[in-house]
């Protein structure tokens, strides 16, 4: 009887448990089905690829710069050595491979899928279920005041983590490209 008894209080304490985090999944299954809905209606697919187009342009206005500074701190030729990587740099097309090769990171699947992922946690981080519906029929209701509000925000925050993970590789990459441009100009 102590054993039933037991095992009774157990299941009891473990039962609320269980239904909150069943009602948890279905709020968040609920959640993300409205943001992608709002998604949807505010095109965000394309709101991606123009922000990856303009960041791509960005890379390629940087990628001369990122090669001339590439040659300035290197510590092995000599300013005569220097000044001859110039002109080879110049005649042997490395500018503009460095131009066409800049950014490449940001018209990928990779980002792609991470900018709307980044869209799903920002918005699931400032609105609830409810509220997400109620942008997506009414963008001028009160609740899409609280939507401008925050719209900044957001916006903020999806661009500053893709900048954070992807600015970095394009540098990178764009530096090692430009290391080897400068190494095969200088021979």
């Amino acid at each position: 009887m102590l054993n039933t008894t037991r095992r009774i209080a157990v299941l009891a304490a473990f039962v609320p448990a269980l239904m909150g985090a069943q009602h948890a999944r279905a709020q968040d299954a609920d959640k993300t089905a409205a943001i992608k809905e709002l998604l949807s209606v505010m095109q965000a697919d394309q709101a991606v690829k123009g922000q990856a187009e303009n960041w791509q342009a960005g890379a390629k206005q940087e990628a001369p710069l990122v090669l001339e500074q590439v040659l300035v701190e290197n510590k092995t030729l000599s300013d005569a050595q220097k000044q001859a990587a110039v002109e080879k740099l110049k005649k042997n097309g490395a500018v503009q491979r460095m131009v066409d090769g800049a950014g490449k990171q940001f018209g990928t699947d990779a980002f792609k899928n991470d900018a709307i992922k980044a869209h799903y946690d920002a918005f699931g981080k400032y609105y609830t279920a409810q509220e997400i519906r109620d942008l997506t029929t009414f963008l001028k209701s009160p609740t899409g005041q609280k939507f401008m509000a925050n719209q900044g925000k957001a916006t903020q925050e999806i661009w500053g983590s893709m900048m954070q993970k992807y600015g970095p590789q394009v540098g990178k990459s764009m530096r090692d490209a430009a290391e080897k441009e400068v190494t095969a100009a200088s021979k």
